[in-house]
């Protein structure tokens, strides 16, 4: 006997899945900072002594941040346009997909489409943008940006 589900039931299912795959991500960087950092848990000096640029709220809330890396889930409902703001070297996960329109600080503009499930980043070096969600769909991704790198490249 096969299964069958419902349109409800398999997009209940991706995600879950996506949830899963997003957690397993989250959980080896974890592992991965707390295995690296020197003192496990980082103090109010230290964290003011790698600080990262602000990100703009309420579309960025910061889920960990220790002397290494600051995790931060990021979400952009349709229509919404966020400041231009800078990220530090980074990758990011995208939990739900999206088509935005970019404009990065030299006032280039363009859109991209942004598939659910799609990882970013090793070309994401200190990127000053503004993000405007042009399409059908939240944007929702999970970011890990890195301390320590130079603000010249």
């Amino acid at each position: 006997m096969g299964c069958t589900y419902t349109r409800a039931e398999g997009a209940r299912m991706n995600k879950t899945v996506i949830a899963l795959v997003a957690g397993v991500v989250l959980g080896v960087v974890g592992s991965w900072v707390i295995s690296t950092a020197s003192e496990g848990e980082a103090t109010p000096a230290a964290e003011a002594a790698v600080s990262l640029p602000d990100l703009p709220e309420p579309y960025y809330k910061v889920l960990f941040e220790n002397e290494a890396v600051r995790i931060v889930d990021h979400q952009l409902g349709t229509g919404e346009t966020e400041p231009e703001h800078t990220h530090a070297p980074m990758v990011a996960y995208f939990v739900e997909g999206a088509t935005v329109v970019i404009t990065e600080a030299n006032d280039s503009t363009w859109e991209a489409t942004i598939p659910t499930g799609a990882f970013l980043g090793d070309s994401l070096y200190w990127w000053t943008h503004a993000l405007e969600n042009t399409g059908d769909t939240p944007l929702h991704s999970i970011l890990v940006e890195f301390k320590g790198y130079p603000t010249e490249n």
